[in-house]
C-alpha cells in the first residue's frame, strides 16, 4: 500500500528526494526486524532523514541518537525540567526571556516517551506503514501536497511552527501526536547539519492522512496545474493505470477564470458600441 501510494505521489510532484518513513518502535525485537543500517556512531535525527532522502536506510536506538532535542521529541528520553522550565531553550539564545521560552516548552509536541529506536527509509521500502512520510521538497511541491490535504479534509488551520526543532518536532512529532499534516521552514541546526538547500521546505504527513492526500493531489490536476506539466504527470499516471482523458488542458481554474473575465469585457465593449 504505501509503495503504491508513493510511487503515485512521484508521478504527481516534481521530487527531488524520496519522500521518507518514519516509524517509532516500542521494543528490541520490532526494532531489529526492519532492514536498516544500525547506527554505530551518534546520528543526529536531521541526518538520517537526508540520508534515507537520498536512498539510504537508518535505525537508532537512544545510546545512537546524536541530537538532544530529536532524542526528547522522538519520545526516547522522557523531558527534563530545564526543557519546560523554559532554562533550556533561553541558553540556546532562542527565545527573549524565559518565561516565552516556557510557553512555546508547553505548547511543542513531543512524542510520549518509551520509544526504544527510530526507524528511517524511503517511504517506499518501508516493511510496515510508517507512522509519517516526509516530504523534503520546494514551496511549489510543499503547496501542491496542501492542496491535496485540504481537498479532502478542508482548512489546515492547526499548523504548530517556531523555526525550530523542524524536523523532530515539526516534521515528525506533531503529524504523530495530533494525526494532522504540518510544514516546517527547518531550523538553523538542521541547515548546519544536514546541509539542505535553502529553498527545501519539509511537510509530514501522518499514515493516516496520507493516501487522501496523494488522490486529491491526483484530483486537483486539473484545477491548478499548469498545461506544460500536465502531459508529463499524465505520461506518469498511465504508467501506474489512470486513464489519459482525466487530464485536460486549458482547464485550470485560473485559466477559465480569464476566459470568463476576458468574455465580460468584451461583452462590456460590444456594449458601449451600441
Amino acid at each position: 500500500m504505501i509503495k503504491n501510494t508513493v510511487e503515485k505521489l512521484n508521478a504527481l510532484l516534481e521530487l527531488p528526494r524520496e519522500a521518507v518513513g518514519v516509524k517509532l518502535v516500542s521494543c528490541r525485537e520490532e526494532f531489529e526486524r526492519f532492514d536498516a543500517v544500525r547506527a554505530i556512531r551518534p546520528i543526529p535525527y536531521c541526518v538520517a532523514v537526508k540520508s534515507a532522502s537520498l536512498g539510504h536506510s537508518v535505525k537508532f536506538t537512544a545510546e545512537m541518537s546524536g541530537c538532544g532535542g530529536s532524542t526528547r521529541a522522538l519520545g526516547l528520553v522522557p523531558p527534563s525540567a530545564g526543557f519546560f522550565d523554559g532554562s533550556e531553550g533561553c541558553r540556546l539564545g532562542l527565545y527573549r526571556t524565559q518565561k516565552v521560552a516556557a510557553g512555546v516548552s508547553r505548547k511543542m509536541r513531543l512524542c510520549k516517551s518509551g520509544t526504544y529506536g527510530v526507524i528511517v527509509k524511503p517511504a517506499r521500502m518501508m516493511e510496515a506503514d510508517p507512522d509519517v512520510v516526509l516530504v523534503i521538497c520546494d514551496t511549489k511541491s510543499a503547496m501542491r501536497i496542501l492542496q491535496g490535504c485540504t481537498y479532502y479534509y478542508g482548512m489546515q488551520d492547526h499548523f504548530c511552527m517556531t523555526g525550530n526543532q523542524a524536523v523532530c518536532v515539526e516534521g515528525t512529532a506533531v503529524p504523530i501526536t495530533t494525526g494532522e499534516l504540518n510544514v516546517s521552514m527547518f531550523c538553523s541546526g538542521t541547515r548546519y547539519l544536514a546541509k539542505w538547500k535553502d529553498t527545501d521546505v519539509a511537510v509530514g504527513i501522518p499514515i493516516g492522512k496520507l493516501e487522501n492526500t496523494v488522490e486529491g493531489i491526483r484530483r486537483t490536476v486539473n484545477a491548478v496545474e499548469p498545461d506544460a506539466r500536465k502531459p508529463v504527470i499524465r505520461k506518469k499516471l498511465r504508467a501506474l493505470g489512470y486513464p489519459e482523458d482525466e487530464i485536460a488542458l486549458g482547464d485550470a481554474y485560473y485559466l477559465r477564470l480569464e476566459r470568463e473575465k476576458q468574455g465580460c469585457q468584451r461583452k462590456r465593449t460590444d456594449e458601449s458600441k451600441k
